[in-house]
């Protein structure tokens, strides 16, 4: 019998992240617009805190959101690395 390779499913985090970039690729978020707080996109999403973060970071990362201290989270780019 031959193995096969374990099927994973992606995680929440993941699945969050493209939610979010598919609302700012469609332009429901607009360039500039403030994307909603963390506690109301878990509330959203019924999901944890740190899944939404995690999220969050990774779009960060990409370029697509840029987080700012005490202001909230704003939509940099349309695409990743934009």
């Amino acid at each position: 019998m031959a193995l096969n390779v374990p099927i994973r499913p992606e995680p929440l985090s993941s699945q969050v992240a493209r939610q979010i970039e598919n609302l700012i690729t469609s332009g429901v978020w607009p360039v500039g617009s403030r994307i909603p707080a963390e506690k109301d996109l878990v509330s959203q999403l019924l999901v944890s805190r740190n899944t939404v973060r995690e999220a969050l970071r990774s779009l960060a990362h990409t370029g697509m959101i840029e987080a700012r201290v005490g202001d909230g989270t704003y939509v940099r780019a349309l695409t990743e690395l934009a």
